[in-house]
């Protein structure tokens, strides 16, 4: 009877070198495409890299560009004029709004009573209309300048 006991060791043995040998082709897989992978994108970085011949050829076409000033050939985009706001329509009242503006809850609605824009909006409005202005009083000031 020994002889069924090492029939059965030596049994367990070949079945944990068989799960052995398939957990290491398993990772001798993986290590190969790892290194695969690795080795393509080690060439493509190569192929993709800057020389210094590149960056000799950047610099002095830089330098071409400054010293016959290079803001000509980059297009600049055209100014854009501020036109004068649209008057809104009054707006229709809510159900259940008062006629001072407050809705049923007390709350302002930020419109005025009128009809007109309330303080938020006339704020966010208010810069643009200076600019405006400006942009009108520079434009008066050089046409009634002397020119020669």
């Amino acid at each position: 009877m020994p002889l069924d006991g090492l029939r059965a060791w030596i049994g367990e043995v070949e079945r944990k070198l068989g799960m052995r040998t398939r957990v290491f082709l398993v990772l001798a897989t993986i290590a190969i495409g790892g290194a695969g992978a690795a080795i393509y994108l080690a060439l493509d970085t190569r192929e993709d890299a800057v020389s210094e011949s590149d960056v000799r050829d950047l610099q002095e076409r830089l330098e071409e560009q400054i010293a016959t000033g290079g803001a000509a050939t980059v297009p600049t985009p055209a100014p854009v004029e501020p036109t004068e706001p649209q008057p809104q329509p009054a707006p229709s009242p809510e159900p259940g709004a008062d006629q001072d503006g407050d809705d049923a809850t007390g709350e302002s609605s930020g419109a005025t009573p009128g009809g007109g824009v309330g303080v938020a909006e006339a704020g966010s409005k208010a810069p643009l209309r200076e600019l405006a202005n400006e942009a009108k009083q520079e434009t008066a000031a050089a046409e009634a300048a002397p020119s020669k």
